[in-house]
């Protein structure tokens, strides 16, 4: 099994000329396509077999592809959410009161270890420092993939002697009438991986945006 990622111009035909080049080399179990901008399009697939760097190489190639992150551990199913529905159980169960917003918070942190862990693992390539952004990203944009967010706007990494710096702009996240409980999580819960640190994060929404600010030693 393959989880293939890939960031791509928003034009005509390209999923055909994407899965024209896959359909030699394995077959396509389900794909998934978000348009994050008018200008973007992020692509989810799981595949039966693992594509030989040849493939990525042709996948590379197409014009407008920006990125392509691929696992060979293909570490999640495609599990749809109706957003609306989401987000008013969600609305629901903190007005209830109880322990929920620290569950949420957790089950987002959880899965964000999960998530950076396994793309570390990928036997594709192993990221250097370098690309370590280009992991981060990806690791943001499967927000998008599982339909937690409507799209990503803008990430911006930046690193010095005095720590790590990431700020994030994320469109209609499910949990902003909940105070991001989730999303929060799953932000901390990748930077304690992919950085290595226990960061701090503030949040500012403007209506159905929200700019997020991490900041880590």
């Amino acid at each position: 099994m393959t989880l293939l990622v890939i960031k791509t111009a928003n034009r005509r035909g390209m999923l055909h000329e994407i899965t024209g080049v896959i359909k030699d080399y394995a077959s396509i179990e389900w794909v998934f396509v978000s348009i994050p901008s008018e200008t973007e399009r992020v692509i989810a697939m799981r595949l039966s077999d693992s594509l030989p760097i040849s493939a990525l190489d042709k996948l590379k190639s197409i014009n407008g592809i920006y990125d392509i992150w691929a696992s060979h551990e293909a570490p999640m199913e495609l599990v749809g959410f109706d957003k609306e529905i989401l987000r008013s159980i969600l609305m629901h169960m903190v007005q209830s009161g109880g322990e929920i917003h620290a569950f949420l918070t957790k089950l987002g942190y959880e899965m964000g270890l999960s998530m950076a862990s396994t793309m570390l693992r990928t036997k594709y390539e192993i990221p250097s420092n370098a690309a370590m952004n280009k992991v981060l990203e990806t690791a943001i944009n499967m927000l998008v993939v599982m339909n937690l967010v409507r799209g990503i706007e803008d990430i911006v990494m930046n690193s010095d002697k005095n720590g790590y710096s990431v700020s994030i702009s994320l469109l209609e996240p499910f949990d902003l009438d909940a105070g991001l409980p989730f999303t929060r999580g799953y932000l901390l819960g990748l930077m304690k991986v992919l950085l290595k640190c226990d960061c701090n994060l503030d949040a500012v929404i403007n209506k159905t945006r929200v700019n997020i600010y991490i900041k880590g030693k």
